[in-house]
């Protein structure tokens, strides 16, 4: 019979008295979710309410019973002086206020203490954790979770099929489709060959990440304009969209205009809805957005994101129109262009957003968003070319509308600061006009007594009986005159004569 091979423990391990378990994976994911958590605004403010792993994480937090503290051991002291214990406690004991750090008493209702049995679970859980030394910060909302689009909807931001009656669509919608179905030379079978296809769909099939798809394969559909673009950037500098518990936008992909081409007065006054961030160098007022996703890639995430950004920008346009004018402000047209790009279904969809009066004193303006057209990018060279052509177009359209604006924007400032100038100089001209006038016709007598010294010479002195009694000379008197004749034509002054 073979030995045995196992090793045995020469001393016996001593058991833990640690009552906390070991820190595993679950449980560091357990305090890291209770650090980031959702602030208690966005879920009381929610509608409807969706049964996400978030949301049941949050009916439990609000609804688990505190953890039974451990009693202490017994000293074993047994001879303790009740009535000195009694003369201590009396009067509800000695005050701790002083104390630093000394927690106020729950005075949570009991009904909030209630749980079924089917959180017994959680309960549970919420003893073995570690909240009461963990430090709690809020987490704000992103596209990823299902509660974000109706958090959109609960502030006038409607998705694609909220509303299917015809006044949910743009008045314009018709003249957008006219111009995205315009043909483009660039995309013709002649120049843009099957052969072409086929290396996009090449691109498309190794593209693996969201990042490559929007590097790689949809630089090919929305072709090389010279329009400024920026991908990734968070649109720190705008003001929040809703409540301030969702995330900022970050497109992937947006069109906007150069700051330079809008007055500098515009920008600082409506920076906080047309600058997106504080780097100069970003385009300003965008109004045609792009999301992609990869082959892993969730569509849903991807048309809340889209929506999103539409109405972000459908937000800014709108702001700078109201800065031209209020005549025709809600036209029920729309300006702005959001697309979506799925590297691995290639479907490529577009869509609108526009701005509507709303009945909800809190949200007075309402977003909706329409679908123009899809296409299945990976389908034949002929779905290609017109899914390409409309994304270029539409590309092209949204610089149009955003020039026009831009334009009619700075007018606006020049008219302004033309009417000050005039009416500043009207203001001048009339004080000048209005002061009376100093001309003099005849030379004073003290003028012609300091003429008289003055020609005299400094080394010369009269006295002043000579002056008095001795007549003028005629050379003298000559010289007055000339003088007097030179002062007559000088304008506010005097005018020295030529030597």
């Amino acid at each position: 019979m073979p030995p045995n091979r196992k090793r045995k423990l020469g001393v016996d391990a001593e058991p833990t008295t640690d009552s906390s378990p070991p820190a595993t994976n679950k449980r560091r994911k357990l305090e890291n979710q209770q650090r980031h958590r959702t602030p208690n605004s966005f879920w009381d403010n929610l509608s409807r309410l969706w049964l996400t792993p978030r949301a049941l994480r949050e009916f439990d937090r609000r609804t688990e019973w505190p953890a039974t503290p451990v009693p202490l051991e017994r000293t074993g002291k047994e001879d303790i002086d009740l009535v000195q214990l009694k003369r201590f406690a009396r009067r509800g004991g000695p005050s701790l206020d002083h104390l630093r750090a000394y927690p106020e008493p729950e005075t949570a209702a009991p009904s909030n203490r209630v749980m079924s049995s089917s959180q017994s679970g959680s309960r549970k859980r919420a003893k073995t954790g570690r909240e009461s030394g963990t430090s709690s910060s809020t987490r704000k909302t992103s596209a990823y979770d299902p509660a974000f689009e109706q958090h959109l909807i609960d502030h006038g931001i409607y998705p694609e099929g909220y509303d299917d009656d015809e006044g949910s669509e743009p008045a314009n919608i018709e003249a957008i489709h006219r111009r995205l179905a315009q043909p483009r030379p660039s995309l013709s079978p002649l120049r843009y060959t099957r052969k072409d296809f086929l290396e996009f769909k090449q691109k498309n099939r190794n593209a693996l990440t969201e990042n490559t798809v929007m590097s790689k394969a949809f630089p090919i559909i929305a072709g090389t304009a010279d329009i400024p673009f920026q991908e990734n950037l968070l649109f720190g500098n705008l003001k929040d969209l809703t409540d301030g518990s969702i995330t900022k936008a970050k497109p992937d992909f947006y069109d906007g205009s150069r700051p330079a081409d809008l007055h500098k007065d515009i920008r600082e006054g409506l920076g906080p809805y047309i600058m997106p961030s504080t780097n100069t160098a970003a385009p300003c007022l965008p109004n045609f957005f792009t999301e992609g996703k990869g082959p892993n890639g969730n569509a849903a995430v991807c048309k809340r994101q889209a929506l999103y950004n539409g109405a972000v920008g459908a937000r800014g346009v709108h702001e700078l129109r109201a800065y031209v004018g209020q005549e025709m402000l809600f036209d029920n047209n729309a300006y702005t262009v959001t697309s979506t790009y799925h590297g691995g279904t290639g479907d490529l969809t577009i869509y609108s957003t526009h701005p509507t009066l709303s009945n909800d004193p809190q949200n007075p303006i309402e977003y909706r968003t329409t679908q123009l057209r899809g296409w299945k990018m990976t389908d034949i060279p002929d779905t290609f070319r017109e899914g390409a052509c409309a994304i270029r177009n539409a590309r092209d359209w949204a610089k149009e509308k955003r020039d026009e604006l831009i334009a009619a924007a700075n007018g606006k400032v020049l008219d302004a600061e033309h009417s000050e100038l005039v009416s500043s100089t009207q203001s001048f001209v009339s004080s000048l006009s209005n002061e009376p006038a100093h001309l003099e016709s005849e030379t004073s007598a003290d003028e012609l007594a300091l003429d008289i010294n003055t020609f005299a010479g400094p080394g010369h002195r009269t006295p002043v009986r000579a002056q008095t009694n001795t007549p003028f000379k005629a050379s003298s008197n000559r010289r007055l005159k000339e003088k007097k004749k030179t002062r007559a034509h000088g304008i506010g002054g005097y005018i020295l004569p030529q030597k």
